[in-house]
Parts: C-alpha cells; sequence; structure tokens
C-alpha cells in the first residue's frame, strides 16, 4: 500500500488559489501584503495557505551549497602544477554529515557534470563511472536538478548520452537495509550505469548504457587457470572496455581503501592480497574504482581485475578529457596527498569539501 508523506487534502480548501499564492510567493517574489491585496483575500489567509503549501509537500525547499571560492582558489593554485584545470569546494559536513556531506558534493558534483555534459559539441557524449555511495548521490542530485529544470533536460534530450563502468567488478547480491554489519552498500560501476541509464529513461533521455560482467567464478578461478587461459579470458573481458577508455567525461571516486572494511571484502571476493603487492612499511593509501594505490600514489596491478586503470586515467587527464573526482572528509586527506606524489594525477577537475581545501588554508607549505 502506498504511503503518502503529505497531509490528507481537504475538501475547504481552493488548491487553485493555493499553488497560485505558493507560486506568487516563491518564485516571483511577491510579499504577502502584495499576494493578499492583488487575491483581495485577508494577509492571515496568505500566511495559512503558504504553510498549508509546505505541509503537503506542494511547495518543496532546494538547498544549494554556496561554492567556496577562496577556498577553491587556494586549491586551484596548489594544483594546477598537477593538472588540475578546475576545482570545486563545498561546505564541511556538520552533525551526522560531519565524516562527509555527500549531498553537498553530490549537489555540486552533477551540476558541474550537466554542464560538461551540454558544453560538449558532439551529439553523443560519453560518461565513464566508478562507484561509491558519494557517487550515488552525484547520479540521485544529477536527475533531481534534470527534473527541477526543465530546459536543462530539454537541452539533455538532444544528445545520446553514452554510459560505461570504470571497472567490470560487482557482486551479484546486493543487500539494502539488512541488519548486518557491512551491507553491501557500496553501489557498483555497472550497477550505476544502469540505474543512471534507467533513471534518464524514465525523462525521456537518449542513453545507451554498456554494463558487461564476467561472473564472479572468473575471479575466483582466475589463480588456478593456465597462464594462455587467463590471458584469454582478460582480453575477452577487456575488450568490453576499449570503447570506455574514449569516454568524453569520467566520473571518479576515491576511496579510503584499506581502512574500508566494504573494500575488504572485495578485495576477499577478488582473492588478492595486498601484502603481495605494497611493502609491509608502506601499505595502500586508497583506491579508485577498486584499484588500490600506494602513499606514493602508484597504483597496483591485477590481471583479474579488469578496468580503465589508473594509468590510463592519469595519460587521459593531459588530453581533452574531462576527468573529474569528487571525494572528501578529513579521513580522505591521506588518499589525496598520496595522489599527490604522483607528476600527473588520474584526474584534471577536484570537487572536494572545505575539510580538505582547508589544509591548505592552514599550512600551505605542509599541506600535501
Amino acid at each position: 500500500m502506498a504511503i503518502r508523506n503529505r497531509r490528507v487534502q481537504t475538501n475547504r480548501t481552493d488548491y487553485g488559489e493555493l499553488v497560485e499564492v505558493a507560486r506568487l510567493y516563491f518564485q516571483t517574489g511577491a510579499t504577502q501584503n502584495d499576494i493578499a491585496d492583488s487575491l483581495k483575500i485577508p494577509q492571515a489567509r496568505v500566511s495559512r495557505l503558504l504553510k498549508q503549501a509546505e505541509d503537503e509537500n506542494i511547495v518543496q525547499h532546494v538547498i544549494f551549497p554556496p561554492p567556496l571560492r577562496r577556498l577553491e582558489s587556494l586549491l586551484m593554485r596548489e594544483l594546477r602544477d598537477k593538472g588540475v584545470r578546475d576545482t570545486r569546494v563545498v561546505p564541511r559536513g556538520i552533525g551526522a554529515s560531519a565524516a562527509k556531506n555527500e549531498d553537498n558534493l553530490g549537489i555540486v558534483t552533477a551540476e558541474y557534470l550537466v554542464d560538461a555534459i551540454l558544453d560538449h559539441p558532439g551529439d553523443t557524449v560519453s560518461l565513464c563511472m566508478s562507484c561509491g555511495n558519494t557517487l550515488l548521490a552525484v547520479v540521485m542530485q544529477f536527475i533531481d536538478f534534470l527534473r527541477r529544470n526543465p530546459d536543462v533536460l530539454e537541452a539533455l534530450k538532444q544528445k545520446t548520452l553514452m554510459l560505461y563502468p570504470l571497472s567490470l567488478y560487482w557482486e551479484p547480491t546486493l543487500q539494502f537495509n539488512i541488519d548486518s554489519e557491512y551491507p553491501s552498500t557500496s553501489i557498483y560501476p555497472s550497477a550505476l550505469v544502469v540505474y543512471l541509464a534507467m533513471q534518464l529513461m524514465t525523462l525521456g533521455c537518449k542513453v545507451i548504457a554498456h554494463a558487461p560482467q564476467p561472473p564472479l567464478d572468473f575471479y575466483r578461478e582466475f589463480d588456478d587457470m593456465s597462464q594462455d587461459e587467463q590471458r584469454r579470458q582478460v582480453t575477452k573481458y577487456s575488450s568490453y572496455l576499449d570503447q570506455a577508455k574514449s569516454a568524453d567525461i569520467f566520473l571518479l571516486g576515491i576511496g579510503t581503501g584499506q581502512h574500508d572494511a566494504r573494500y575488504g571484502t572485495v578485495l576477499d571476493e577478488l582473492g588478492i592480497d595486498l601484502t603481495e603487492q605494497f611493502a609491509d612499511d608502506e601499505g595502500m593509501a586508497g583506491e579508485i574504482g577498486y584499484q588500490p594505490f600506494d602513499p606514493k600514489g602508484q597504483f597496483a596491478h591485477f590481471p583479474k581485475l579488469i578496468a580503465v586503470t589508473g594509468e590510463e586515467l592519469a595519460a587521459l587527464s593531459q588530453n581533452n578529457t574531462k576527468i573529474i573526482a569528487t571525494l572528501g572528509g578529513e579521513q580522505k586527506i591521506p588518499a589525496l596527498r598520496a595522489l599527490l606524489q604522483r607528476d600527473q594525477l588520474p584526474f584534471n577537475v577536484l570537487v572536494t569539501d572545505e575539510a580538505i581545501a582547508s589544509i591548505v588554508d592552514r599550512d600551505p607549505a605542509q599541506a600535501w
């Protein structure tokens, strides 16, 4: 049975009047007294109708986190030599969002993504995505932005959007709201591609989603295959990502890796032992698309993990490809610091938050 959050409507309300009052107040900026005079009703009635419009979700407020321009400029000066061409900094999280404000990051990254797609000169625009909860927030805010801006949606409908996953791994059983220690709430790349495609389809957009997946047995049995069979299987599945490597736009999340128990579950599924890849005194600093990198920003190579590699992203970031990375929260500082040890970053646009950008403000010389 459907459950509505709105209050039960009453026949005593003139909803034509209510909607007109709400439009005059919220869209034209008219005062309550102006509305009362123009509609020839008491000001107290205008006030009551405005409250009812909010109570019944006829009017819904949208919060746009302001860009922190001063921090953006500081961060841009620090990262320009590493190949970064643009930065966005959102306010830090507070309260329940203190660790990372995914809504702030999602809203600003989504609007940046809309502009990047519409600014692309071609009729077809290809987008390759990694995964994670922050990118899920980006996708949700992207769809919400289109619904709230019909002119933008109509412009997007003039293009065909091609979607690709950054890597081909996913665990086919997704668990949500399950009372377990680490449910599978991290959205895998192909699952995110399919979800975005379905949402765009409902809006009438032209979209083609590529979401090939090797079976989990491929990962579990890989080490038992002969070298010839390994090469054959890797070649077979890698071919699915050939077009993804030519995407116009990439959207990346940067994870903490070894500090995220859910990522540990992925490593177990892949049969990957990080101690074989990283020296004990270095360890793992973070990951992009399940690809871990060390404190020097060097990516480990796992033949069984089929992906657009970190090194390929670094090469692509030097051309006209727009590679947008989003991360927030102080816990991500070591991961970003590690990537900045590289000569060339695997992204050229950074959307981050005040918690990370302010370390440049406090002590630029010691920031990285």
